[in-house]
């Protein structure tokens, strides 16, 4: 029962290393890059259901591993965003907030 699990976080994990590669991180703020990996991401989940309701389960397999794969990829695209200038961790680092009680 260990094995799927681990193959997901190996997924999740290469996902995760496609992200932070040079390319991919220099484009990660682009809209047009997060809302297509949404939307393929979406695709795929959907895909993997509708294989998984016809019984072709090793197509189902190899679609869901490619969405931990681009799921990977699109949490690192988001935590690459940029953070606002009123945002709390932002104001910490300019010493405008006191985190003293």
């Amino acid at each position: 029962m260990r094995l799927p699990a681990v193959a997901i976080a190996a997924a999740f994990a290469c996902g995760i290393a496609l992200g932070l590669h040079p390319v991919a991180a220099s484009n990660a703020t682009s809209v047009f890059l997060l809302s297509s990996c949404f939307l393929a991401s979406l695709a795929f989940i959907l895909i993997g259901i509708g294989l998984t309701g016809i019984g072709r389960l090793i197509p189902a397999a190899v679609v869901s591993l490619f969405t931990w794969v681009l799921l990977g990829f699109l949490g690192v695209c988001v935590a690459e965003q940029p953070r606002p200038p009123d945002h709390v961790t932002s104001l910490v680092e300019r010493g405008r907030l006191s985190l003293e009680t």
